[in-house]
């Protein structure tokens, strides 16, 4: 018995091993989230929501973009980039009003991934899992990843909700700020798991 528990240790340590770096251009928006609210408390210090929503969405825009960049070829069309210049402001007014709200975006973004994911179980396509890891590597695996990430994401939710209620504003903002950094080593642990335990990866009920 302390034989298997050893070796079942040994293969968990090994998911966490030899991880690749996440690109540094995935970290620029969680910079801006911390760099851009100390700077604005500094412009507007009786207006922390101001600078938090400010800080907030600038963060979220450029995730967007840079999601909307790399799902191109790195590209972002011209409609696209007005669209983010146009919202920006309106995003920064609206969550000024309810600034606690935003903290709960990470959450709804979540919950539409697992009913996506949930969906994709369902009709048996796994259209999404094939967009974001397409190629004959990961196609024979759709199903167990499509799993894989629905529980991720429910993980998510529980996760940052747990965190808005036990964190401070500025504790939240730090974790989210390394989510990202979480969310890689997660994934990839995840597809490690999928492609050692999944047996008969052609089955024909793909």
């Amino acid at each position: 018995m302390g034989g298997q528990i050893w070796i079942a240790l040994q293969v968990f340590a090994a998911l966490f091993t030899k991880i690749p770096m996440i690109e540094a251009r995935a970290m620029l928006p969680s910079a801006v989230l911390l760099v851009v609210f100390p700077v604005g408390l500094v412009i507007w210090p009786g207006e922390p929501a101001l600078a938090f929503t400010l800080a907030f969405v600038l963060c979220q825009a450029m995730r967007y973009a840079l999601r909307a960049q790399l799902l191109q070829g790195g590209r972002t069309s011209a409609r696209k980039r007005w669209v983010l210049v146009l919202l920006t402001p309106a995003a920064v007014l609206l969550g000024a009003a309810h600034p606690a709200l935003l903290q709960h975006v990470p959450s709804v973004i979540s919950a539409g991934f697992v009913c996506l994911f949930a969906m994709d179980l369902m009709d048996r396509g796994y259209a999404t899992v094939r967009s974001f890891w397409p190629g004959e590597m990961f196609a024979p695996y759709a199903r167990e990843l499509t799993q894989a990430m629905l529980v991720l994401h429910l993980n998510y939710i529980l996760l940052n909700e747990t965190m808005i209620a036990v964190a401070s504003l500025e504790g939240w903002m730090v974790f989210y700020a390394f989510l990202p950094i979480v969310h890689h080593v997660l994934v990839t642990a995840l597809f490690r798991t999928v492609f050692w335990l999944t047996p008969e990866p052609g089955r024909d009920e793909r």
